[in-house]
C-alpha cells in the first residue's frame, strides 16, 4: 500500500513540474477572486420558531465585490445604489419571495427600490458562493446609504426578525 502511495505521489509530483499555465490541473489551484470576495461579503439569517427553521436568506453584498479593480469577466454597475444578491428559502412554500406573506427585506428601514428575480441560468448565480437549487434568487437594489456601516432586516409578521451587518470597506483578498 505504501508503495502505490509513493508511486502515486511521485507522479504527482513529476507532472506538477509540467503543468502549463493554461492547462486544466493550473485552472484547480487558480484563484478565483470574485469569488472569495463575495464569500467575504455573504451572510445568512433564518427565522425559527419551535426550534425549525421556517425562512432561510443568504445575502451577499455587491458593491464591495464589483468595484472597477475586482471587475474583470463578469462587471456590474453599482454607483447608483446599494446592491444584493439575496436566496430565499421558505419553508413549505412553493414560492420563495421574501416581499409578501408576511415577509420584508430592509437596508437601514427602507425597502428595496427595485428586486429583479434571476433565472436558473443567470451568470451572476454562477458567480455567486452559497447557491443551491432550492432557493429562490434575486438582485435587490436599495437606495445609496451615507452610512459605512450597513443593516439588512429579514422580517416575518409570524416568526420575527434577524439582522445582517454589512460594511462597505472592501475586504482584503487575502
Amino acid at each position: 500500500m505504501y508503495k502505490k502511495i509513493l508511486i502515486l505521489s511521485t507522479l504527482l509530483i513529476s507532472s506538477g513540474c509540467n503543468i502549463k499555465e493554461n492547462s486544466n490541473v493550473s485552472q484547480l489551484f487558480k484563484r478565483d477572486d470574485i469569488y472569495h470576495i463575495s464569500l467575504l461579503n455573504t451572510q445568512k439569517a433564518q427565522l425559527m420558531a419551535s426550534f425549525e427553521t421556517k425562512a432561510l436568506l443568504t445575502a451577499t453584498y455587491l458593491n464591495p465585490v464589483y468595484t472597477h479593480e475586482n471587475c474583470k469577466n463578469f462587471c456590474m454597475d453599482v454607483e447608483d445604489g446599494e446592491y444584493f444578491f439575496v436566496g430565499v428559502y421558505i419553508r413549505d412554500s412553493k414560492t420563495h419571495h421574501f416581499d409578501n406573506k408576511g415577509y420584508s427585506l430592509k437596508l437601514e428601514g427602507v425597502k428595496p427600490s427595485d428586486i429583479e428575480e434571476l433565472d436558473k441560468d443567470d451568470p451572476l448565480r454562477y458567480e455567486m458562493p452559497m447557491v443551491d437549487n432550492w432557493s429562490t434568487y434575486y438582485k435587490v437594489k436599495f437606495p445609496n446609504v451615507a452610512k459605512q456601516d450597513l443593516v439588512l432586516t429579514f422580517e416575518s409578521d409570524r416568526f420575527g426578525t434577524d439582522q445582517l451587518e454589512f460594511s462597505k470597506d472592501e475586504k482584503a483578498l487575502f
